[in-house]
């Protein structure tokens, strides 16, 4: 790893790929939050929602649901794909809450970089 890559790995928010395509105003509040600010916080919901929605909206979005086990067990359990429908700003949790109910697939983990999932549309 170069030392572009250290640095780009140590703050998302510098990474290339988005600051081309996010705005600075909208960095400059996640930094902000990133420091604890909780009013920038609140002021980031709603346009990181809108975001979120769109990319949902498009089909870019899943999510990984990862099932308990026993405590005693060192197996991870059955993973869900889910694909993520719509993004929502939740006041209750002062959060952005990603939704989805369509089950893409299921995994029967465990989950390592030397194996990981295969996609079925790979497999057809």
């Amino acid at each position: 790893m170069n030392q572009d890559d250290a640095q780009q790995a140590s703050d998302p928010l510098d990474r290339p790929e988005l600051v081309q395509h996010l705005s600075q105003p909208l960095r400059d509040l996640l930094r902000r939050i990133d420091d604890g600010d909780e009013d920038a916080r609140a002021k980031a919901l709603a346009p990181v929602a809108a975001i979120v929605d769109a990319f949902a909206a498009v089909g870019l979005l899943e999510f990984a649901y990862l099932a308990p086990t026993d405590e005693d067990d060192d197996e991870e359990g059955p993973i869900a794909w889910i694909e993520v429908s719509e993004a929502i700003v939740d006041d209750e949790r002062d959060s952005v809450v990603a939704a989805g109910s369509e089950i893409l697939e299921v995994f029967e983990g465990p989950i390592t970089l030397e194996d990981p999932p295969e996609h079925e549309s790979a497999e057809e």
